[in-house]
């Protein structure tokens, strides 16, 4: 294998890398602010909220991330809205990860024994207060190490984005492969790339994991 000509394409995968970052965060975050409320709307807006809220997270959960980002960038486009690739994109991604998120939330928050809620409710707090500011604190243990986690499958998962048109590392490493013939070569490359990206979040979640320590009340409820 020879790595002469990855020289001249050293910008081209650097600001592929940098969209590919990008991308991650930018539906992370959203997708963590979605997967918040939709936790917090299950666990306080009633059965009936629950029961639909539950049923479109489990549609979203239980369809190809492939088929979910092509059904929002063609279906937005039928619909009259021309949105560009990255848009379909962070659009797909943010809801993917917020169905994920809720039910990260959700498990971890559900986990806490319910005599806390009990306890805030008798001296007179509000059922939201008690899972925003008794509960989820104490299900934090649980929650970090796998929204890290998860955050991790999600800069893998931006490269499905190529589908779309989006120049972001998988594609333009296939693009670069095209050009050059040599796509073992590249493709090793852009492997190397992703390695550096997730490796460092991987030690980091085993490192909280630990620190955490995913032990007492949560992990008990977790692990029944």
């Amino acid at each position: 294998m020879r790595w002469d000509f990855v020289g001249q394409y050293v910008p081209l995968i650097l600001e592929a890398t940098q969209l590919t970052i990008v991308l991650s965060l930018g539906s992370f975050g959203a997708g963590l602010a979605g997967g918040f409320g939709i936790a917090l709307l299950r666990l306080l807006g009633g059965r009936d909220t629950n029961t639909v809220l539950g049923s479109l997270v489990d549609v979203i959960r239980g369809t190809p991330l492939l088929v979910q980002l092509l059904v929002w960038y063609l279906g937005l486009s039928v619909l009259g809205f021309e949105i560009s690739p990255f848009t379909a994109a962070l659009v797909g991604l943010s809801i993917n990860a917020a169905s994920f998120i809720s039910e990260i939330l959700r498990g971890a928050i559900r986990a806490v024994p319910f005599g806390q809620r009990e306890g805030a409710l008798a001296i007179g707090l509000t059922p939201a207060y008690s899972v925003v500011a008794i509960e989820l604190p104490q299900a934090l243990p649980a929650i970090i190490p796998a929204l890290i986690g998860f955050f991790i499958g999600l800069v893998k998962d931006t490269s499905l984005a190529y589908i779309l048109g989006l120049y972001e590392l998988t594609r333009t490493g296939k693009l670069i492969a095209e050009r050059e013939f040599r796509p073992l070569d590249i493709y090793l490359v852009v492997a190397a790339i992703y390695f550096v990206l997730c490796f460092p979040l991987s030690r980091i979640a085993a490192a909280a994991n630990r620190r955490l320590g995913r032990t007492g009340l949560v992990q008990e409820r977790l692990a029944v």
